[in-house]
């Protein structure tokens, strides 16, 4: 189960893999149950035009954005002070002076590009068609052609000195520096290697910018993994660092690295070789690093501050729990949340749960505590939006309504008070986007039943106007009804659970339907989609399969994320032991509630994180769960990262290793259960399937198994795979009797 962050940074997040866009697809206003479920399979292609991407005007309060389709492109000017939306180029005028100077006629009814640049100090626009460049007088309409290509206008990749002169970036585990202008490089490390890598952060700068702040984590004791290509009949074997519950971890080094010279200063790290290290910049005057260490299990979490002539560190501020203070989604990228600092670099604003609830706390630089800037009974989700020191606001999101999950974005001043909730639709409100100005921002919202919309309201709340809601009309094609949420009691008959169930199309309550739940109840994440529409492959398969008669269900129970610290603590040191009886509670309601749900026909479908819980739920839960498949499933003795934090050291907790070691309860398997995984996956090894399928074997007990030559650990978006998981479950749970 081992994920490595530059998966994430594709999401960010495992699951914004599939947020990606889609090829766009021609939906029939007739369709097949079979074609409804393909369609829902690419639920992103029928639903367009989602999202606001602001130009700003100088004055910080104006901006253009493009709307519409790709074949009917429409661009508004919005006037946030006199709240107005305008159509910014006349299209009939524009086409008309344009067409002459074209090859051929454009394949749009709208504007023929969705990007410009805009002259405010000439009165003019530039943009490109047919990847021609042209300049356009907005108070005229006269056009000229002039010299630039479109692939040059095309940002690198990398990040840029403070001058903007050289954006920094990486090749073959070495740091180099590109020229903007002339694209010519010059590498900077030579002796980087795949296990001691060198690697670059936001923030790495110096504000000078005659330094790097730079990680390198030296993997070279630490357990190889073995990647087999059996394509050929001479195998070729890969080798990927691969941290061992219990073994090795990388260990991190800090360097400053002068640009110029290529010289390095080590920064002092402890003694503890076995940790974490995060990377965070510079003070504003370059006289500190700032960076923060996690032990590997997780309990204790420092920022430190060094000298980058010197490199001798001093710790700044220390944060300590019995379970754990960070998991997996911190080692991820929320650790880039976990402190802000402010302009002036003698202050900054610090994520804790010490109380029992994530909340923001102001500190100085020297770490002591000024003030707590939020407190209550709910949790600061994603962190700091925005810090607006002139008018002394902070900005952030947090679930602080009666709905658990619905998450919303809060203002609160540097003096801790003046706490408001600044939004106000149902739903789930995690996408901003403030004007430079500071008095206005988009608010981009959606919910269960509520397509993504997009409002731009005053930073102290006030709405404005609706810019836009997604186009659905596509989606209505296909007779979508959305999705049910509910709320069930967890196995302690105390704690709310939350969860969402597809249905059929043409849902007959008459009728008893199989049910199917996918799973994931990985400690570090929520998988319930509660904004519009799947957020991740497994969940777009779950709203599919359902048009194929099922009722497919997916929840978050104890143990993850977004609640309080006793609700992920639930599961500390006992992994396996509460996730499926949490489950086995709430089909227990549900099943009581819903007639047509046919509680002799469940099954479970998971993968990674998911995967394990799925051969858990065939094995602790078998009078339940009858026909189970597991994609590319995960072991508690796999990734450190990803078990320790959550389950200590299998020394310090041998009975809750073995309690929950699948291969235990190898014995208890009684329904159907398909394995699935890619040959060449190095974030679950395909080892953790070998290993269980032999203790399935010695235990006298059948199985299915699906392996896919080749592929890596995200497969959930395969054909293949998708039709696999289709086939077992009509095969095995539809048509059972």
């Amino acid at each position: 189960m081992k994920i490595y962050c530059k998966y994430f940074i594709l999401k960010i997040n495992l699951i914004m893999l599939f947020l990606a866009s889609f090829a766009d697809a021609q939906v029939s206003d007739t369709i097949t149950d079979k074609g409804r479920y393909e369609s829902y399979l690419n639920f992103r292609s029928l639903v367009r035009d989602t999202y606001v991407n602001p130009h700003w005007y100088a004055d910080g309060n104006r901006f253009w954005f493009a709307a519409g389709t790709p074949e009917n492109t429409v661009i508004y000017e919005v006037d946030p002070k006199h709240n107005t939306k305008r159509e910014f180029f006349d299209r009939d005028h524009l086409m008309k002076v344009l067409r002459p100077l074209l090859e051929k006629e454009p394949g749009t009814k709208g504007i023929p590009f969705s990007t410009f640049t805009l002259l405010e100090d000439k009165n003019a626009a530039e943009f490109f068609v047919e990847n021609k460049k042209f300049r356009l007088s907005l108070k005229d309409y006269g056009i000229i052609r002039i010299e630039g290509k479109e692939e040059d206008e095309i940002p690198p990749s990398g990040i840029f000195s403070p001058d903007r002169q050289w954006f920094v970036t990486t090749k073959d585990n070495n740091i180099e520096l590109v020229d903007r202008l002339t694209k010519k490089t010059r590498q900077i490390t030579f002796d980087g290697k795949d296990d001691y890598p060198w690697t670059v952060t936001d923030g790495c700068w110096s504000k000078d910018g005659k330094k790097l702040l730079v990680k390198r984590p030296d993997g070279r004791k630490v357990h190889h993994l073995p990647v087999i290509d059996y394509s050929k009949p001479d195998e070729e074997v890969k080798y990927s660092v691969y941290a061992k519950t219990e073994g090795v971890i990388e260990t991190p080094e800090l360097y400053v690295l002068d640009v110029t010279s290529g010289k390095t200063v080590k920064i002092e790290m402890g003694s503890n070789a076995q940790q974490y290290a995060f990377p965070i910049g510079w003070r504003p005057n370059d006289s500190e690093v700032l960076f923060m260490r996690l032990d590997r299990l997780g309990k204790k979490l420092e920022l430190l501050a060094a000298d980058p002539d010197t490199g001798v560190s001093r710790v700044i501020l220390t944060e300590e729990s019995k379970t754990f203070v960070e998991g997996l989604d911190f080692l991820i990228d929320a650790w880039e949340k976990q402190v802000t600092l402010l302009k002036d670099g003698n202050s900054f604003i610090w994520l804790s749960e010490r109380d029992g609830w994530r909340h923001l706390y102001l500190y100085n630089i020297n770490g002591k505590l000024i003030r707590r800037l939020t407190s209550g009974d709910f949790p600061v989700t994603t962190g700091l939006i925005r810090i607006d020191e002139s008018k002394g606001w902070v900005y952030f999101t947090a679930n602080a309504e009666k709905n658990l999950y619905s998450t919303n974005i809060y203002r609160v001043d540097l003096k801790g008070k003046n706490f408001k909730k600044i939004t106000s639709a149902d739903g789930i409100h995690t996408y901003s986007q403030f004007s430079p100005s500071g008095q206005y921002f988009l608010d981009t919202y959606s919910s269960m039943k509520q397509p993504q919309s997009v409002e731009l309201r005053t930073t102290d709340g006030k709405s404005l106007q609706l810019l836009k809601t997604s186009d659905t009309s596509r989606l209505q094609k296909i007779g979508f009804k959305p999705p049910e949420g509910f709320v069930a009691k967890a196995d302690d008959g105390i704690t709310d659970l939350y969860g969402i169930m597809y249905k059929p199309y043409d849902l007959d309550p008459a009728k008893k339907y199989p049910v199917v739940e996918f799973i994931y109840a990985g400690p570090f994440m929520n998988v319930v989609p509660h904004r519009f529409g799947p957020n991740s492959a497994p969940t777009a398969m779950a709203q599919a399969l359902a048009q194929l008669g099922y009722i497919t269900v997916i929840m978050d129970t104890r143990g993850t994320v977004e609640r309080s610290k006793a609700f992920q603590d639930a599961i500390y040191g006992k992994i396996g032991t509460c996730e499926i009886a949490d489950r086995v509670a709430v089909f227990k309601q549900l099943g009581g509630k819903y007639p047509f749900m046919d509680m002799r026909r469940v099954g479970i479908y998971g993968h990674s994180w998911g995967g394990y819980f799925a051969v858990r739920a065939m094995l602790m839960a078998p009078e339940l769960y009858r026909v189970g498949i597991a994609s590319a499933q995960g072991e508690l003795t796999e990734g450190a990262e990803i078990n320790e934090p959550y389950m200590g050291l299998p020394e310090d907790n041998k009975q809750g290793y073995e309690w929950g070691t699948n291969t235990n309860h190898a014995g208890n398997l009684k329904g159907k259960l398909l394995f699935m995984h890619g040959t060449s996956d190095v974030n679950s090894p395909i080892s953790t399937t070998i290993r269980m399928i032999d203790a399935l074997t010695k235990a006298g007990k059948r199985y299915d198994l699906i392996l896919l030559p080749g592929k890596d650990h995200f497969i959930e978006s395969d054909q293949y795979v998708s039709d696999a998981i289709r086939r077992y479950f009509e095969e095995n749970l539809k048509n059972l009797k």
